[in-house]
């Protein structure tokens, strides 16, 4: 018996040479994947067969993996199916991490398949035909035929979420919620647990009570597709009084989509999931679950990386406050631009800032820092004026026309939240594209006769000439 796909193609007959199309070709293993169950109901339903099959192409376009272009959607065979393709490429040669490309059906509309998304990954690339392309994947696209509980466990990438979270006793009233009729998962992925150090994920899979609370923040009695979203989105999570927020950033046709919850952000890494009863997001991180103190992450943060120098450079105080993991602070932090700027345009400021004496930079730093408090961003929006740990005051504010803008002012200087506040175990740290500082505080260095020498250096030097006299 011929596979079902060797049926597609011998339908279309010599009459379609002319066409030029692109197709995604499942290898023995895609088909072997489906349980008999799965394999029987796809096979014996005309119907069904020929609307997923259908899916695996695209007319009209030939589209090498060179010209896998995210965020481009393409229309399956049959429009009226309901059914698109998009891409997605992984991999970093600069890093030494391999290249790896995949292929998702998307359906929104559809009479004959579930709603979702399907991801495959492209194991044989670029077979020219005569008329087109052919790559073989790993995984029959668009056919959904699992719930959301039963991807949970057996999805590559949610080995940890199962093993060592929802297969816990304490966890089987979570685990019937993902089989209600309509549900949203937001599952961290094998790297979100990968990434924990070995004593945080001890922590977190041993504290059930605390575990079962932090899944509840993941969970919604709902369907909730991504591509419907902005970043007005507030979500109702099964966690009590707990939402989560949700941030869309566009990059041409390519959108990259974030969660934030109980403090703490995670990119979604593959959205939309398809299953018969909901949707799962997989997620970089766990939400709810801050595992870094305030310096462990300033200190690998790339884009942090003059801070980090900085900070050692001014006081050893400082990192010992960030390192502390029962102090309390929060930290709006000047990224690597914000140096680079003040480099470019006030060179003179950067060069007392950086190269004198190192109280002077201290004193600037600690502008940044509120001890005592750790402070979300909804606290912060509570706020007009806040006090920093030395004595300064900042102005929050949000944009005027536009609501995703976070502004601190101090001293005629304004800076713009990048990233808009992490939990670490120890506070709360916002991204800023500036340094905060006034010319007065650049002459702080331990007392008041250095501000007057820098501003008033002539009626000084008057004052103790005569003084000597």
């Amino acid at each position: 018996m011929p596979l079902p796909i060797q049926t597609l193609l011998d339908q279309q007959g010599s009459a379609q040479k002319q066409t030029k199309y692109t197709m995604f070709l499942p290898n023995d293993d895609a088909f072997a994947s489906l349980s008999d169950e799965q394999r029987d109901d796809l096979l014996s339903s005309q119907s069904l067969l020929e609307t997923v099959l259908y899916a695996h192409l695209i007319n009209d376009y030939v589209i090498f993996n060179n010209h896998f272009e995210k965020g481009q959607l393409y229309d399956g065979f049959k429009q009226e199916d309901g059914v698109q393709l998009h891409f997605d490429h992984r991999g970093n040669r600069t890093d030494d991490i391999a290249d790896e490309y995949y292929v998702a059906t998307s359906v929104s509309t559809s009479k004959t398949l579930f709603e979702g998304d399907v991801f495959a990954r492209v194991v044989t690339p670029n077979i020219a035909t005569e008329n087109g392309v052919v790559h073989i994947v790993d995984t029959v696209l668009a056919y959904i035929y699992r719930t959301v509980a039963d991807t949970l466990q057996t999805h590559h990438n949610l080995t940890m979420l199962w093993t060592d979270v929802f297969s816990k006793p304490v966890m089987k009233p979570l685990l019937e919620k993902l089989n209600l009729p309509a549900v949203t998962l937001f599952a961290p992925s094998d790297k979100a647990f990968k990434k924990l150090p070995e004593q945080k994920l001890l922590e977190l899979v041993t504290d059930e009570e605390k575990l079962y609370k932090l899944m509840e923040l993941h969970i919604m009695e709902d369907r909730v597709y991504l591509n419907d979203q902005d970043n007005q989105t507030m979500l109702t999570t099964l966690a009590d009084q707990r939402f989560m927020r949700l941030e869309v950033l566009e990059n041409g046709t390519a959108k990259t989509f974030f969660s934030y919850g109980d403090g703490i952000w995670a990119e979604v890494v593959q959205p939309n999931l398809g299953a018969t009863n909901g949707v799962i997001h997989l997620i970089d991180s766990i939400l709810g679950f801050p595992y870094q103190t305030l310096w462990e992450f300033i200190s690998v943060e790339p884009s942090l990386a003059d801070l980090a120098r900085y900070l050692q450079k001014s006081s050893p105080d400082l990192v010992n406050y960030m390192q502390g993991e029962h102090d309390k602070l929060t930290v709006f932090a000047p990224n690597n631009e914000a140096f680079l700027e003040m480099y470019r345009n006030h060179y003179e400021d950067y060069e007392t800032l950086t190269q004198s004496d190192m109280k002077v930079l201290e004193n600037v730093l600690k502008t940044h820092i509120i001890h005592g408090k750790i402070l979300s961003l909804d606290d912060l929006t509570k706020f007009n004026q806040i006090a920093t740990t030395n004595g300064k005051t900042i102005v929050f504010r949000q944009d005027d026309f536009n609501i995703n803008r976070w502004i601190l002012s101090y001293g005629g200087m304004e800076a713009t939240m990048v990233v808009k506040g992490q939990r670490m175990t120890n506070g709360f740290i916002y991204i800023i594209d500036k340094v905060l500082y006034t010319p007065e505080d650049l002459g702080y260095a331990g007392g008041a006769l250095p501000i007057l020498a820098s501003v008033f250096s002539t009626l000084l030097s008057a004052i103790l000439a005569y003084a000597l006299i």
